[in-house]
């Protein structure tokens, strides 16, 4: 045994292959390692931006929100609050901003997803304390869709539902397109 363990560390201290040198239960040395390459690096973040914000603390700290909307921020039967929220740079200053729809609880029935239909749509500045609205739109069918691509629009989809439509098929849809003016988010002309 002690010889085979003599050999093998000679072998090894010389650079030569080990493969074999283990007594039966021990380690036994297959050669050199295969060098391997980091993985790649995963995307910053914009300078400055946060990695998440609670939403629903900055809908109901903010003054202007409408007290029914503030209503319909509790938790649904499942736990999970009636949002989607994302953060993209619309301003384009490099950091992004709090993207919010307000949505309602689904429906058993109806709801075809996880959440019922929109009804509320916010764009929050939060490098300032208090986070400072940067655009409102409170009606009944609405979603705030920021422009994933290269470019800092965000499209706010328009739904009108009658009482025959399905909760998927609304009858009329239409969007608008919102650019940042350097102070605003403004409609963009077609």
């Amino acid at each position: 045994m002690r010889r085979a363990l003599l050999s093998c560390v000679l072998l090894l201290a010389f650079g030569m292959d080990a493969t074999g040198c283990a007594a039966p239960g021990d380690v036994q040395v297959e050669g050199r390692a295969r060098q391997v390459s980091p993985p790649p690096t995963a995307p910053s973040l914009p300078s400055g931006a946060p990695v998440s914000a609670d939403a629903v603390a900055v809908l109901r700290a903010d003054p202007n929100i409408d007290a029914k909307v503030k209503a319909t921020l509790a938790p649904c039967e499942g736990g999970q609050y009636p949002l989607d929220q994302r953060y993209t740079d619309l301003t384009g200053d490099g950091r992004a901003e709090l993207v919010v729809t307000v949505l309602g609880c689904p429906v058993k029935a109806l709801a075809p997803g996880p959440l019922g239909h929109a009804y509320a749509g916010y764009v929050y500045n939060l490098r300032t304390e208090p986070p400072t609205r940067l655009l409102s739109v409170e009606e009944a069918g609405v979603e705030l869709l920021p422009n994933t691509g290269s470019g800092h629009d965000l499209a706010v989809l328009h739904s009108r539902y009658t009482d025959r439509d399905d909760p998927c098929c609304p009858t009329d849809q239409w969007i608008t397109i919102y650019r940042w003016n350097g102070t605003a988010l403004v409609p963009s002309p077609r």
